[in-house]
C-alpha cells in the first residue's frame, strides 16, 4: 500500500473528525482539553478514527490512550472506512493499551500516577492526544481526586502545547460520577455531547472555544455516512409555495376563541370540536393556520399527538399556533410542542383580536423540520414523570444528576434554589409548597436549609417561582435565597450534599402528590 501523503508539521492543526463543522468548531487550539460525551461504540470510534485521520493528514503526531487491544482498535476503524495502520507502523500515531481497573496500583495511587503515565507516553512532538474513554483515567468516582486530575490534565495541556480530546460514556458510569463530570467539564476550552437522533445523531455544543473563537450554544444534526464518517446535515431549502387563496384559511378549535359564533361569520375560518376534525381540514390546506387550545380539559399528552398529527399532515406553509386558556404552558410543555410542529403560542391573556395578529404575522412561515416519530420520547425528554414531593437526601441527588445526564436538550434549562434556613423551617417551607401544588419540582432538607430543583425552569425566573410557592412566607426567607442555573454550578452545588447523606435522611419527608396536568401554579 503506498503511503498516503502527509503534510509539514509546520503549520499543523488539529481537526474534529466531523465533516460540514464550521472552522469556529472543528479547529481545535493547541494546549486546550476538549471533551465530548459519547455514548455508542457505533458513534464513539468513527469520531476517533477520522478525528486521528484528518489530524494526521495535517502532519499532527497523535497519542491514543484506550483501554482495549490496539489492534481491535484499528481493525474496527478500518471496517469504518479508515485505515490508520500505515500512521501507527510509521511511528506518527502512537497507540498505547492502558487497563483501567481501579484495583491496579497506578490507579490507587490517585491522579498523579495517570498524569505521568500521559507525561511519559505522549512523545514530545506529539499534537493531539485522545483519550478513550476517558471517564476512569480522570476518577470521576472520586470527586476531589476527579478535580485533582482535570487540573492537573489540563495544566499538562497548557505546558506541552498539546490538545487533548477526552471522550465519555456517562450513560454507563453511576449518576455521581456523571454529576462530577458536569461539574469539571466547565474548565474545559470545549464541551459536548453526540447523542443518537431519529436515525442520526445529534451534536449538543454546551460551550466551546477553538482557534477562530467562540461557537453558539446549540444543536447540529448529524448523519453516519456509507464510509463511517459523522457529517453535518445541512438545513433543508425553504419548499416551493403554491399560490396563496384569496381568504387565509383557518382551522381553530371551538375552546381557543372567546367567540366561535363570531369567527364562523369569517369565510376563511373554520370552528371544530374534536381534535379528529381538525387534523382531518389540516390535511386539506396549503396555507393557512390552525389552532388548538391548551385548559384544564385537555390533556398535554392528547395535545401533542394532534399537534404532531396535524404538522405530518398539513402543508409547509400551515402554521401550528397553541393558545392558553386556563392554563398557562411550562417551559418544557412549549419545548415538546415546538418539536412537534408548533409554529406559535399566545398567552392566556391574549384576545381574538391578538390572536388574529399572530396567525397573520406567521404568515408566509414555512415549517421544514420533521416531525420526531416518537411522540411519547419527546414528551418525556422535555419534562418530568416525577411527583412534587420532599426527598431524602441521596434521592434527591440522585435524580437531579440524571436529569442533568440525559437531559437531550440544551435549551432547556433547569434551576437549583437554596433557602438557607435551620432544617425544621425548611421542612415547613417545603410541605407548604406541596400544599400550594407547586409543580414540576423536587425538595430535600438538610442541615443548612431547603433545596429546590426546578425542572425545565429558568434561573432568572426560579426566585418569582419560589415566591408564589412559598407565598407570606417568603419575605422571611428572601434574604437567604440563592439559585443556580448552569448545568455545572448545580453539580458542584450537590456536591456539597455528598458528605450529608446518611446523616440526615430522618430529617426528609417523602410525601408525593399526585401530579396531574392541570394545578394552580407552576415554575414557568
Amino acid at each position: 500500500m503506498p503511503a498516503p501523503e502527509v503534510q509539514s508539521s509546520a503549520g499543523a492543526s488539529v481537526s474534529l473528525g466531523v465533516t460540514g463543522l464550521s472552522e469556529a468548531v472543528s479547529a481545535l487550539a493547541p494546549g486546550q482539553v476538549y471533551g465530548i460525551a459519547v455514548e455508542p461504540q457505533s458513534l464513539r470510534l468513527p469520531l476517533v478514527a477520522h478525528t486521528l485521520r484528518a489530524s494526521l493528514a495535517d502532519g499532527v503526531r497523535c497519542t491514543l490512550l484506550l483501554p482495549g487491544d490496539p489492534a481491535a482498535f484499528l481493525a474496527k476503524a478500518r471496517l469504518a472506512g479508515v485505515d490508520l495502520g500505515w500512521h501507527e507502523r510509521n511511528g506518527e500515531l502512537t497507540l498505547v493499551r492502558q487497563r483501567t481497573d481501579p484495583l491496579l496500583p497506578l490507579f490507587r495511587g490517585g491522579a498523579q500516577p495517570v498524569l505521568e503515565l500521559i507525561e511519559r507516553i505522549v512523545p514530545a512532538d506529539a499534537t493531539l492526544l485522545v483519550l478513550d474513554p476517558a471517564d476512569p483515567l480522570l476518577f470521576l468516582g472520586d470527586p476531589a481526586a476527579a478535580e485533582q486530575a482535570c487540573d492537573g490534565l489540563r495544566s499538562w495541556a497548557a505546558r506541552r502545547g498539546v490538545t487533548v480530546l477526552a471522550l465519555f460514556t456517562p450513560g454507563a458510569r453511576p449518576q455521581r460520577e456523571s454529576l462530577t463530570l458536569r461539574a469539571n467539564a466547565e474548565d474545559f476550552a470545549g464541551w459536548a455531547a453526540i447523542r443518537e437522533h431519529e436515525g442520526g445523531a445529534v451534536l449538543d455544543l454546551h460551550h466551546w472555544f477553538a482557534c477562530a473563537g467562540s461557537a453558539p450554544r446549540g444543536s447540529l444534526r448529524l448523519r453516519l455516512q456509507g464510509a463511517g464518517e459523522l457529517a453535518v446535515v445541512p438545513p433543508p431549502g425553504g419548499p416551493a409555495r403554491s399560490a396563496e387563496p384569496g381568504i387565509a384559511q383557518v382551522v381553530t378549535m371551538a375552546t381557543a376563541v372567546d367567540d366561535p359564533v363570531g369567527a364562523v361569520r369569517d369565510a376563511g375560518w373554520a370552528v371544530v370540536r374534536h381534535h379528529a376534525e381538525a387534523i382531518e381540514l389540516a390535511r386539506r390546506l396549503t396555507t393557512g393556520a390552525v389552532v388548538l387550545s391548551f385548559e384544564r380539559d385537555t390533556p398535554y399528552r392528547a395535545l401533542c399527538h394532534a399537534a404532531a398529527a396535524i404538522r405530518r399532515g398539513a402543508g409547509p406553509w400551515v402554521s401550528v399556533l397553541v393558545r392558553e386558556r386556563d392554563l398557562r404552558l411550562r417551559l418544557g410543555q412549549q419545548v415538546a410542542l415546538a418539536r412537534l410542529g408548533v409554529t406559535g403560542f399566545v398567552h392566556a391573556g391574549a384576545d381574538d383580536a391578538e390572536l388574529a395578529r399572530s396567525i397573520h404575522a406567521l404568515s408566509g412561515t414555512a415549517v421544514v423540520r420533521a416531525v420526531p416519530e416518537d411522540v411519547e420520547a419527546t414528551i418525556a425528554l422535555s419534562g418530568t414523570q416525577v411527583a412534587p414531593q420532599l426527598l431524602v437526601t441521596r434521592a434527591f441527588r440522585d435524580l437531579v444528576a440524571d436529569v442533568l445526564v440525559t437531559s437531550a436538550a440544551p435549551e432547556l434549562p433547569h434551576a437549583l434554589l437554596h433557602v438557607a434556613c435551620d432544617p425544621a423551617r425548611a421542612q415547613q417551607l417545603g410541605t407548604f409548597a406541596l400544599q400550594r401544588k407547586l409543580r414540576d419540582a423536587a425538595m430535600t432538607v438538610d442541615p443548612t436549609g431547603l433545596w429546590l430543583f426546578l425542572f425545565g425552569c429558568p434561573a432568572s425566573r426560579a426566585a418569582r417561582v419560589a415566591e408564589r410557592a412559598f407565598a407570606r412566607n417568603y419575605a422571611e426567607v428572601a434574604a437567604g435565597v440563592t439559585v443556580e442555573g448552569t448545568p455545572g454550578g448545580i453539580a458542584r452545588r450537590l456536591e456539597r450534599l455528598a458528605g450529608a447523606v446518611g446523616l440526615r435522611d430522618a430529617h426528609a419527608l417523602r410525601a408525593p402528590v399526585a401530579m396531574g396536568q392541570g394545578g394552580e401554579s407552576g415554575p414557568t
